[in-house]
């Protein structure tokens, strides 16, 4: 949740960061995806090896030690290159959370509840994004509405400078927490070949199944990437606002959704085993156009908000069905690399393209001020992609039994 939380922060200060350092969308898309993506992404699978090693609880605290420095860093930015900069080194930090924190999960629960308990984890990805917007927008408002906040050597800063700065200190009671994790005994893997190997075999289940689950995140991180800056260009809202009106509706439809999908999850793969996964991202997928429209093209803000709800919903009734699906294919001893290239892969792919893709489409077809439209045409397009993916991922589910295992 924090991880996320500090991740997301960058979309809700997207409008003033635009205007004080004089960014055009695609550059805001860059700093929100590009930025982030690749070094996050390259560095997931040597987090992915020290996981399946034994080590997760160390990874997980320097993981909270780095990003945490790279989001003051953001927070004392001046120019494009430094926040680039920053959002690299972010990533970098980022780069151990999803593999040590699977890992941890597949070895201490049995297969029966790993549906709902990863559905509490990106649940907590959702959460971080709530905590960012209604959290953020709340602390945002009352740094704009009081006297600039000075820090030693700098002087006063901005207040969407300012909420970087502060957005550290939870941190901290994390890094506490961190030390009661148990370390579960090592994977006896001595390098990646088997991982990777494993991988290619059975690459009929596990490419379809990237490529629907790339097109769920890809939308889910475009949307929270310009959702916000929508509702500021379009409905008039002022980035606290926005933030806090995402926030609460965020709040309420986002664990709906996460819950419901690993709760059908855990029931639909004891009647269809071989299914389940790739239908949960298919129903989601399925879902996005026709809430994207309701949202974009809505006049009443309220109702567009409903919209951007369901919308939520349905993309949180999917993912854990991305990860999860993952480990029900995929032996325990290489669960922490096989995670690591699987999440780094969507995380390049969905963090990398969303957001700019969005933007660069704002800034040579739509204009700025259409950016629903952006939206909708990108989404739909991704979607279609996504439920081909997922539909053919369905005959290539490998059926022998010693491809499932404990």
């Amino acid at each position: 949740m924090l991880a996320f939380s500090d991740r997301f922060l960058i979309t809700l200060v997207a409008q003033p960061l635009k205007v004080d350092l004089d960014l055009s969308d695609a550059q805001l898309g860059i700093l929100q995806g590009s930025a982030f993506a690749f070094l996050n992404a390259a560095a997931m699978p040597w987090a992915g090896g020290i996981a399946d090693r034994g080590h997760r609880r160390a990874l997980l605290m320097a993981s909270v030690l780095a990003w945490s420095a790279a989001t003051l860093l953001c927070g004392f930015a001046g120019s494009f290159a430094v926040m680039v900069a920053a959002r690299a080194l972010l990533g970098l930090g980022q780069a151990a959370v999803a593999p040590a924190a699977l890992s941890l999960l597949v070895h201490h629960l049995p297969r029966e509840k790993l549906g709902r308990a990863v559905s509490l984890m990106t649940a907590g990805i959702s959460l971080g994004r709530t905590v960012a917007l209604l959290a953020g927008g709340a602390v945002l408002a009352w740094l704009s509405a009081s006297s600039p906040l000075e820090v030693l050597g700098f002087g006063a800063i901005r207040p969407w400078q300012a909420l970087f700065v502060l957005a550290c200190i939870p941190n901290f009671a994390l890094l506490a927490g961190l030390w009661r994790v148990v370390e579960p005994p090592a994977a006896p893997v001595r390098d990646g070949r088997p991982a990777y190997a494993w991988m290619w075999r059975h690459r009929a289940t596990y490419l379809p199944h990237f490529g629907a689950a790339a097109a769920t995140m890809l939308i889910n991180q475009a949307l929270t990437a310009w959702a916000p800056t929508f509702y500021v260009r379009v409905h008039g809202l002022t980035p606290a606002e926005s933030g806090l009106h995402l926030g609460l509706v965020v709040l309420i439809s986002a664990p709906l959704g996460h819950l419901a999908g690993g709760h059908w999850l855990d029931w639909a793969r004891t009647r269809m085993p071989r299914t389940a996964a790739s239908r949960a991202l298919a129903f989601g997928l399925a879902l996005t156009p026709i809430c994207t429209a309701g949202m974009v093209l809505a006049n009443s803000t309220a109702v567009s908000l409903i919209a951007f709800g369901a919308l939520i919903a349905a993309l949180g009734f999917s993912s854990p069905a991305a990860l999860a699906g993952l480990q029900f294919v995929t032996p325990r001893r290489f669960r922490g690399r096989t995670s690591a290239i699987f999440v780094a892969g969507v995380t390049l792919v969905a963090f990398g393209a969303g957001p700019v893709l969005i933007g660069v489409v704002n800034d040579r077809v739509v204009g700025p001020q259409h950016v629903g439209m952006a939206m909708l045409s990108v989404f739909g397009a991704v979607a279609l992609v996504g439920i081909a993916l997922a539909i053919a991922a369905c005959p290539l589910e490998p059926r022998r039994r010693d491809v499932i295992l404990p």
